[in-house]
């Protein structure tokens, strides 16, 4: 996965980091060398700098709103010349060509864009090339109702406008002219007890294994996980 990756991983809660490591792992499951890669919603831009070093043959652009100050202030585009960051919008990609990109990611992106969730799977078929997969990582599930409540207890104290839970509705609806479509789900009792488990190393391990004992032998429990992150391959 790469040292940077593995570091990121460290600054999340740890309840949290089994979703990114996931998430992370699959970003490095084909070898990118040689590849554009895009992320979507790329914020400071960290992610598509580590990425960039996993992947130096690879050829990484950030894209967001604003193109950010960090990566030149961090020296990060000196440390990887295959890295660049563009202004502009996950709908409209089309500063991309068609069957142009092996790899679409965001992290904690898509829960942003799923007021149009069409739009955004059309632009992101039309610039992947066949094979290529759209991959959003660490995205908040809205069916689990506890969770439900503390997350919107947690954004009102935070002031959080732009936040929202998403729903298996809506992934359906950007899978459908995908040829596959991977939920991986996390956080069922890890999420309301993050406040001990974050504390206690050890409970959080074993919460963790209970979750994944729960996922495994009652299947219908995983729509009420906190916490998924989504592959979906053209």
């Amino acid at each position: 996965m790469g040292k940077g990756l593995l570091q990121a991983c460290t600054k999340y809660p740890a309840s949290d980091r089994p979703v990114f490591l996931a998430g992370y792992a699959e970003l490095c499951r084909l070898d990118l060398n040689g590849k554009p890669a895009l992320e979507i919603c790329s914020g400071h831009g960290e992610l598509a700098f580590r990425l960039a070093q996993v992947f130096p043959g690879a050829e990484i652009t950030g894209l967001d709103l604003y193109v950010p100050e960090q990566p030149a202030k961090e020296g990060w585009l000196t440390q990887c010349p295959n890295l660049s960051y563009v202004a502009g919008s996950a709908f409209d990609l089309s500063c991309f060509p068609p069957n142009s990109l092996d790899l679409i990611w965001g992290q904690a992106a898509l829960h942003h864009l799923a007021h149009s969730t069409g739009d955004l799977g059309r632009e992101a078929m039309r610039v992947l090339k066949p094979g290529g997969r759209l991959v959003f990582i660490f995205e908040p599930l809205g069916h689990n109702l506890l969770v439900a409540a503390i997350r919107a207890m947690r954004m009102s104290l935070a002031e959080m406008v732009d936040e929202s839970n998403l729903f298996l509705s809506q992934i359906e609806k950007l899978a459908a002219p995908f040829s596959s479509c991977e939920v991986q789900v996390f956080n069922l009792l890890g999420y309301p007890m993050k406040a001990f488990s974050d504390r206690l190393l050890g409970l959080n391990r074993l919460i963790e294994e209970a979750d994944a004992f729960l996922f495994r032998h009652f299947p219908w429990l995983r729509r009420y996980a906190a916490n998924c992150n989504i592959i979906l391959t053209k």
